[in-house]
């Protein structure tokens, strides 16, 4: 029995040696191979620190913008900032401060973009016979909003349809008044069409551009019709009573719309205009938006969509 024993323990003995030789033999040959691995990592980290360091090093200073720019928006001094951003991220084309104010963005730009030259396009000299029109004759799109481009069309009870007045910026909108800016000859266009659309009972209305950064202005296609040229120099008050038969047919159509109307119908409408636009500067001189939590009659909403023609 005590031999059994005896035994035992020694093959306990003897695996035990065993395992603690295996482990010195695995630590032996382990140790070196966690230190290469470590000193591996080190340096691969040293090198990681060191191109962080470099990058965080090599700044450069850009100018970036304080504010949201709407596409076809002009760029002012009080619109850029000079911030240091990393060299290796900047594109080649940056613009300094005085490059990039006075031109336009091509595109809706985010506030805090860098302002490179792809984003922006020039504008053209102010000519001096520049001048700001106001009209209340032209049925304008619902939607549309203070900077946008659009063209002026007119289109005759025959089908035919002409550009009249191409890519303009929409200086100012309210209550159904567009105010852009006209020279000389667009002026006296404008007016041959006006007097057109009054002899013709023809419509004038604007469409809007949808990239107006990228797309080229239209070509005007209105022929000016030289007996309507010679009828406005002949009787210069012809044009004044032309815009008013034109603001009365509008008045007129409006009216005859809104007839069709239940109360429930313009609550609804008021509703979503307010849900559309929450916050819409061209909207605070619209009595329209201001009215939308107000409960309205066919006569009070009569008096209060004057800009919501086409």
């Amino acid at each position: 029995m005590s031999r059994i024993r005896f035994r035992q323990r020694q093959r306990l003995l003897t695996a035990g040696a065993g395992a603690v030789a295996a482990l010195v033999v695995c630590a032996a040959a382990g140790i070196p191979y966690i230190y290469h691995i470590e000193k591996n990592y080190e340096v691969d980290r040293s090198g990681y620190e060191q191109q962080i360091a470099n990058m965080d090093a090599e700044r450069t200073s850009v100018f970036a913008l304080t504010r949201n720019i709407q596409a076809g928006e002009e760029i002012g001094e009080d619109d850029l900032i000079q911030v240091q951003v990393i060299k290796a991220t900047v594109p080649d084309n940056m613009l300094s401060s005085t490059d990039a104010i006075g031109r336009y963005a091509k595109v809706d730009l985010p506030q805090n973009t860098p302002v490179s030259e792809s984003l922006l396009y020039d504008g053209e000299v102010t000519p001096n016979d520049l001048r700001n029109q106001e009209f209340r004759l032209i049925e304008l799109p619902s939607r549309l909003q203070i900077g946008e481009f659009v063209d002026i069309r007119v289109k005759f009870p025959t089908g035919e349809d002409f550009i009249v007045l191409s890519k303009k910026r929409t200086e100012n909108l309210s209550a159904g008044t567009l105010w852009i800016q006209m020279n000389e000859r667009e002026i006296l266009t404008m007016s041959s069409s006006i007097v057109d659309a009054y002899l013709n009972d023809a419509s004038i209305y604007a469409v809007s551009y949808v990239e107006p950064g990228l797309q080229q202005a239209a070509k005007v296609t209105y022929p000016s019709n030289t007996a309507v040229l010679d009828l406005i120099e002949n009787n210069p008050n012809i044009v004044e009573k032309a815009k008013t038969e034109l603001e009365r047919r509008m008045r007129s159509k409006l009216e005859s719309g809104l007839d069709l109307l239940t109360p429930e119908d313009i609550q609804k409408y008021l509703n979503n205009k307010a849900t559309l636009n929450p916050i819409n500067p061209s909207n605070q001189d619209n009595p329209l938006f201001e009215s939308s939590n107000e409960s309205n009659t066919p006569s009070d909403f009569d008096n209060q969509t004057g800009n919501e023609g086409g």
